[in-house]
């Protein structure tokens, strides 16, 4: 055992060349098998389940989780508002809505679409310090790079992507991130060509995919 992971748990995954059967694996054991197949030089062979979220707040700051140093990869590098490993037999929604608490302390309503996003937020508007409202914008299979020891590894994640608003207060937990930062994508967008380091392959990923949408979302709010 490599060691990355202090709990295991049986999360989703998928074998590349079959992506319609979800198969049940070790956390653990996904991790150390694809990244044996790295260090031996080979692609990856199955991709795991996560979810990826970027909250905002309603005048337009993305609101960015600085990772545990602790954290087995992308230690203490600004990233997505929260992600995480959709557990085996769980749906990406619920995922999102337990992970909002667990890592953020906030509540959520979790959304289908953003024709049921716009619908519940213009109804619900006035709580908007008291729960974040996310949904649903897209997923995809893609090879996201991820550093480990200060090595960079390809790992294949089948994300699905959310967007929304919350104007309360978070407070991160202590295991999952080392603080947030604030910041207009436009500015965010700058400090990628200034301070690249610093930041996720996934966060400059997701945010150039969804350019278009994620100033759409911002504009309505």
């Amino acid at each position: 055992m490599l060691g990355y992971f202090r709990m295991s748990e049986i999360v989703t995954t998928y074998q590349l060349k079959d992506l319609s059967q979800p198969v049940p694996m070790d956390r653990d054991e996904f991790y150390e098998e694809q990244i044996a197949l790295a260090k031996a030089g080979e692609k990856p062979t199955r991709s795991v389940a996560v979810v990826q979220v970027l909250l905002f707040t309603p005048d337009g700051e993305i609101m960015l989780q600085k990772r545990s140093r602790s954290k087995a990869h992308n230690a203490g590098m600004f990233d997505k508002t929260l992600g995480g490993h959709i557990r085996f037999g769980d749906s990406s929604n619920y995922t999102v809505l337990a992970e909002t608490l667990q890592e953020l302390s906030v509540p959520s309503f979790v959304l289908d679409s953003k024709d049921e996003f716009e619908k519940t937020y213009t109804l619900l508007k006035g709580h908007i310090r008291d729960a974040a409202f996310v949904y649903f914008v897209d997923s995809k299979t893609y090879n996201s790079k991820k550093m480990f020891d200060e090595t960079e590894r390809a790992i294949a994640n089948t994300y699905y992507f959310y967007l929304g608003v919350f104007a309360g207060s978070v407070k991160p937990s202590e295991r999952e991130a080392a603080g947030m930062l604030y910041l207009k994508k436009n500015l965010l967008e700058e400090k990628f060509e200034s301070q690249k380091d610093h930041f996720t392959e996934d966060l400059s990923y997701f945010l150039s995919k969804y350019s278009k949408k994620i100033d759409e979302f911002v504009q309505s709010l």
